[in-house]
């Protein structure tokens, strides 16, 4: 087949072609296209819950130290380990027997003293009595007035120092100074204490409500209080904070806490601010010392979203876009 042949059978396939593709091509209708068909959506602005995750330790509310106050010898552990115990309640017994010897011998040098005292009364009258008939010395009579105010500061004395017996011998008997969990006894029965030390017995907790404390970096605070009050200079109130705490297999704590203290400085040396929230604990399913993850709501922040018609101009600018473009 010669070179003239092969050009006019592809000039012949190409005009086929292009006979097909005007065929298959939609007819175009004459005039502008429409506008398309645009859905509006309309946007409200929404309160949005400011929040942060953080890992907090809980604390006993309060914890007491109990004490041996006075010498003796351990006779008897009255309450159990780890038990809730009532202000007040006996929780050793220390052997009384030498407090209650002393306390009889200064309630004897107490009356002692009373009687030496007014004896020295009876003497000071006496002598003013004679003085006054001149029958006596001057300095007899200030002798006898000296020692009979001497002899009535001895009674005071020996009334404050039974005083003292007495409160030590009431010391023997050791109760709890607050109301809480008892802990572990840290001195079995038979053994000597507060010899020249307060020993340490045991410790008491309080643990209904619970702390949590933890702590936020000076820019994640200053963030979260300038989102939610952007026009307050004042903090936020502790009642608008909440605080949620999960447990260590994973679930949400039952009860909410609410911040109770917010630290004054930031810490030097980490660069954050110390915060605490306390949360009830009815069950005591909550101990101190434990690590926590909680969820931190420091109020809400109103965020203003764009109205229906802003959408619907985009729309239609991105409508025109696309018919300019095709």
């Amino acid at each position: 087949m010669t070179a003239p042949v092969l050009r006019w059978a592809a000039m012949a396939a190409a005009v086929l072609l292009l006979a097909a593709c005007d065929k298959a091509a939609p007819e175009r209708p004459a005039g502008p296209m429409p506008p398309p068909q645009v859905t509006v959506i309309k946007v409200e602005g929404k309160a949005v819950p400011l929040t942060r995750e953080l890992v907090g330790r809980l604390a006993a509310v309060r914890t007491a130290q109990v004490r041996a106050r006075v010498p003796g010898i351990i006779l008897k552990q009255v309450y159990k380990d780890g038990t809730d115990v009532k202000a007040g309640q006996v929780l050793f017994q220390i052997d009384p027997a030498q407090l209650d010897a002393t306390l009889n011998a200064q309630k004897a040098a107490l009356a002692k003293a009373k009687a030496d005292a007014a004896n020295a009364a009876l003497t000071a009258k006496r002598y003013t009595e004679l003085h006054a008939k001149h029958l006596l010395s001057q300095q007899d009579l200030d002798t006898a007035i000296a020692n009979e105010r001497t002899t009535a500061a001895v009674v005071q004395q020996a009334k404050a120092n039974v005083e003292s017996a007495e409160l030590n011998l009431g010391y023997a008997t050791v109760t709890a100074p607050i109301a809480g969990r008892a802990g572990e006894h840290l001195v079995d029965e038979g053994a000597l204490v507060g010899q020249g030390e307060t020993t340490l017995l045991t410790t008491i907790q309080q643990v209904d409500p619970i702390y949590v404390n933890f702590s936020l970096s000076e820019l994640q605070l200053e963030q979260l209080q300038g989102a939610a009050a952007p026009n307050r200079s004042a903090p936020i109130p502790k009642t608008d904070t909440k605080v949620e705490i999960q447990l260590p297999d994973g679930r949400t704590y039952p009860y909410r806490g609410t911040l109770d203290f917010s630290g004054l400085s930031v810490d030097p040396s980490t660069g954050a601010v110390a915060l605490r929230a306390v949360l009830p604990n009815p069950d005591h399913r909550l101990l101190p010392g434990m690590f926590v993850k909680l969820h931190l709501t420091m109020g809400r922040a109103t965020r203003r979203a764009p109205t229906s018609m802003s959408w619907a101009r985009t729309a239609r600018f991105r409508s025109a876009r696309s018919t300019r473009s095709t």
